[in-house]
Formats: structure tokens, C-alpha cells, sequence
């Protein structure tokens, strides 16, 4: 975000402050705990959120040459990445036209891909390559001319892919009417600026969206994270706006109060606070002051009280110095160290009690209105009452 947009945010961020408010819903809402843990409603999430709708799949600098590539299982398919000679970002389905047998396990750079299980070769460009003992295949080629495509579009340094194939097998298709008139804000960060530190994958045994929760209030901080984060944000306090059915919640630091001496033009939210983007349905994108994280979120092993994180933390250069590795190692334990041993346990907590029988819903307050916002653009996605 620029700086400019960012000072309307922080005068409301300082009203709140001093009135002792934050931004608010029009009233609380409640949202069915079936939600979390019915297997029909995990089976249309699966079928409408992550097959119909793009998903972010990571920063350009995941693929930062040609021939880098990168598999990708999370969504439920498997799914291959890899930048072509010409530079341009393509998407697959990780499917030999052979057997079916994945092509690529893992990320690396290569100039083509071989099936392991009959040596089918494939170029960086998807094309089929190379058939062993090609007399045995006479008109295939022809008639499956390489690796299925996947719509795929990178913007600002941002790789967004659907993962379905379309009928008219398109490999590219524009993010921006999905991001609700976000585009131009994320733009803002230079992504493609940015190098990857590090890469975790969690697993949990919880509900995919009680991981995406975690994200969307900062009520719980006075209480849950008391010992870790009260002295770094203030609690109860957010920004709160809307983009279609994505949205951005800042949380400010403590440190904003220094603001109030300094004349506006120097005013910098990103190094006050920590702002969220919620790009659905399943990615948080956390701009902090020096550095971005993503977490993208999916359910895992069919079952809805199965989940799998994968966080990406990124930097602006490359680590020169051990000094700057010690400070962005501290700088994900500390998130590790909030999330996966504070929030996540009482998220567990919470899907156990989901199928106790104890309440059919639970309810969001009017300081929860990114709770009440992505919940209720789950349930319209899903052709569901809100």
C-alpha cells in the first residue's frame, strides 16, 4: 500500500484508539457450526472453492528462471508450474498422457520433464517431447499433444492459477474481476521484488476455515496471546474493508502512537501495523513493514476436520549476512510460535466442541465484521442463505 492511502487508515486507527472502538458490523451474526464439520458441506466446498475459483499459488520469485518449476497438491489436484524458455509462467495438471502417472515430484529446474514410470518426455512448454518405442502409439501423439493446461495468470508478482481446465483447454485468464477492485493495492507491494526465506507446511486436525479465522480478529489477543503479542499489538482495534468478496483487515501496533508527533507526509502504516489481506477463499496475505507472508490454506484427506497450512515468508534481498539471517529467523519463530502454539491448539479445542451438540451455531460479534464478511462470502459462493 502507498503511502498515501494509508493515512486515511491510520487517522481511523488513532479515533479508535482514543474512543476505545474499532471498526464494527452492522450487527453480530451467527454461522452454523455444521459448516465445520459435515462432510456434504466440505464436498461442495471442494467442488466450488477450490476447483471453480483461483487460487494464489505464490510469489513470481517461486519460479524466478526458466525451466524452474514447482508442483503443487494442496488444492486436491496435482498441479505442475514451470516457466518457460519465452519467461511465461504455465500451469498443468501433473498427469502423464500415458497412464496418468505424475511427471514431477517436488520443485526444481529442468529443460524436460520424464514420467518415471515409462520415460514419456515433456518439454518446459507442456509439449510432448518423446514417446519410448513410439511404433506402439501410432496417431497418440496427435491426439494428446502434451501435459493438459491449467488457467494461469501472474500479475505483480502474484501466480494465480484455476485448478480445472477448461474446455477450450486456455492456459491463461485475468485475476483482476476476482480481486474486487483489490488489484491496484496489492500492486502496490512490488511482489516480484520480493525472495523467498522459507517455506512450512502444517498440518492440523481441525477445519480448514478455523485456520483462515485465525487471521480476521484481533479480539482474542488480549486473552489468547497476552504473553506474546500484547505488547506488540493493540488489541480489540482493526480496519476493516471490504473488496468483493476478499478484504484487508489492519491490525496496528503499539507503536503507532508515535504518529501522533509527526507531521502526516511521514506517516507509514505498513511499519505500524500488521494488514491482512483475505483473497478467497483460502489465502491470507500479511504485509508487514520489512517483509510479506503468505498462507494458503487447504482441507486434508477429505475429512472436514483435517487441514493443511503452507506458509511462505518472504524478504526483500537475498540474506547477506548472519545478523540478517538471525533476524528473519526470529522473525518466523515468533509467527510459528503465535499461530501453531497459541491459536491453532484453541482452534482444535473449537472443532471438538463444533460436534458436541453443545450450540448449532456460534456467533460473531460486531467487532468480528472480517469474520461476518468471509463467512458470509462462503455461504453465497456456495449457493447457501446468509
Amino acid at each position: 500500500m502507498d503511502r498515501a492511502s494509508g493515512i486515511p487508515i491510520i487517522k481511523r486507527i488513532l479515533a479508535h484508539i482514543d474512543q476505545g472502538t474499532t471498526a464494527m458490523a452492522e450487527k453480530p451474526w451467527e454461522n452454523d457450526v455444521s459448516a465445520y464439520y459435515r462432510k456434504s458441506h466440505l464436498e461442495a466446498e471442494t467442488k466450488i472453492l477450490f476447483r471453480e475459483h483461483p487460487l494464489l499459488m505464490g510469489l513470481s520469485c517461486d519460479w524466478p528462471d526458466p525451466g524452474s518449476w514447482r508442483t503443487d497438491d494442496l488444492a486436491g489436484v496435482p498441479i505442475l508450474i514451470v516457466r518457460g524458455g519465452d519467461g511465461v509462467l504455465r500451469a498443468f495438471l501433473n498427469v502423464c498422457r500415458h497412464r496418468g502417472a505424475k511427471v514431477a515430484d517436488g520443485c526444481g529446474k529442468v529443460s524436460v520433464f520424464s514420467c518415471p514410470y515409462h520415460a514419456w518426455t515433456y518439454g518446459i512448454d507442456g509439449r510432448l517431447r518423446g514417446i519410448p518405442d513410439e511404433r506402439a502409439f501410432e496417431g497418440v501423439r496427435g491426439d494428446r499433444p502434451g501435459l493438459t493446461p491449467l488457467p494461469l495468470d501472474e500479475q505483480n508478482g502474484l501466480v494465480w492459477v484455476i485448478p480445472q481446465p477448461t474446455a477450450d483447454r486456455s492456459a491463461a485468464f485475468d485475476i483482476t474481476p476476482w480481486l474486487g477492485g483489490l488489484g491496484p493495492e496489492l500492486a502496490s507491494y512490488q511482489a516480484q521484488g520480493y525472495h523467498l526465506y522459507d517455506k512450512r507446511r502444517t498440518p492440523e486436525t481441525m477445519n480448514w476455515k478455523l485456520l483462515v479465522d485465525t487471521f480476521h480478529e484481533s479480539y482474542h489477543v488480549a486473552f489468547l496471546h497476552k504473553d506474546s503479542l500484547t505488547s506488540i499489538l493493540v488489541a480489540n482495534v482493526s480496519d476493516f474493508e471490504p473488496f468483493g468478496r476478499n478484504h484487508r483487515i489492519v491490525f496496528p501496533r503499539k507503536k503507532i502512537e508515535r504518529l501522533r508527533g509527526q507531521p502526516e507526509s511521514e506517516w507509514d502504516l505498513m511499519w505500524n501495523s500488521a494488514t491482512v489481506y483475505c483473497l478467497f477463499p483460502n489465502t491470507l496475505f500479511v504485509a508487514q513493514g520489512d517483509h510479506l507472508e503468505i498462507h494458503r490454506v487447504f482441507p486434508a484427506e477429505g475429512r472436514p476436520d483435517r487441514a493443511i497450512m503452507e506458509t511462505s515468508f518472504y524478504i526483500p534481498k537475498p540474506i547477506q549476512s548472519p545478523e540478517e539471517e538471525r533476524h528473519w529467523k526470529a522473525n518466523l519463530d515468533l509467527l510459528l510460535k503465535v499461530v501453531m502454539g497459541e491459536d491453532f491448539p484453541a482452534g482444535r479445542s473449537m472443532q471438538i466442541g463444533f460436534a458436541s451438540g453443545a450450540q448449532t451455531s456460534t456467533v460473531f460479534g460486531r467487532n468480528e465484521p472480517a469474520m461476518i464478511h468471509y463467512h458470509k462470502s462462503l455461504r453465497t459462493a456456495l449457493g447457501l442463505p446468509v
